[in-house]
């Protein structure tokens, strides 16, 4: 599924990769050694480079490639008490069921959105998204300021990305974040999908459609 994805990334770097591999070999594994240090520390720098384009590979592989509008998670809940729920969360990365606690009145999931350009556009690379973290929000502003707020991560944290990379890489672009936020109510689904233009959350079944209806006539 990843080399259909990415399959105009792996034209443009597959003849690089397979470049730095050979001259490394040579460089390595020649018996004459003409250069000594200069030619050993070249070939350990190919080697090296062919490894930052691996790892960028497997960073990139997080993130899920975005059609015109399709469902990236689904969410639903349970009261544990007053603005307090369960809220059971299923990705396309990680179709398990992950259960978090929130607090609020408002759910809302984040995720980060990378659009290329350059011959990518042009070979039909399409923009790729990753889910960033679900948290609870407060209606009112008093609350939100005060109240203990929970944030959960919904992908893997503390590591160089290729979102954090992207202002050193050519045709990449990471153009936007996106957010989109529902109330939360007992026994309510809903479906977070992705769109060109970003998050959007809709409601699945009839307690989480009333819940918008009365959020919104607020």
């Amino acid at each position: 599924m990843f080399i259909m994805m990415f399959w105009p990334l792996l034209i443009l770097f597959l003849p690089l990769v397979a470049l730095l591999l050979y001259f490394s070999g040579r460089l390595l594994f020649s018996r004459v050694w003409l250069m000594g240090f200069a030619r050993g520390m070249t070939g350990l720098v190919c080697v090296g480079l062919v490894g930052v384009g691996g790892y960028l590979a497997f960073d990139l592989s997080a993130y899920r490639a975005l059609s015109q509008e399709s469902v990236v998670a689904t969410v639903s809940f349970n009261q544990l008490a007053p603005q307090r729920y369960e809220a059971q969360v299923s990705t396309v990365v990680r179709p398990t069921l992950h259960a978090f606690e929130l607090n609020g009145d408002e759910w809302q999931v984040d995720a980060k959105v990378l659009t290329w350009q350059g011959p990518l556009t042009v070979l039909g690379m399409e923009p790729v998204y990753r889910l960033e973290r679900i948290s609870g929000r407060f209606t009112q502003l008093e609350q939100e300021r005060s109240a203990q707020r929970t944030v959960y991560g919904l992908t893997s944290e503390g590591r160089l990305g290729v979102d954090e990379l992207t202002p050193w890489l050519p045709w990449v672009d990471a153009r936007f974040g996106s957010a989109a936020y529902l109330p939360m109510v007992d026994g309510g689904i809903f479906e977070v999908r992705l769109t060109p233009r970003g998050l959007i959350a809709r409601p699945v079944n009839e307690p989480a459609r009333l819940a918008v209806g009365q959020w919104f006539s607020e």
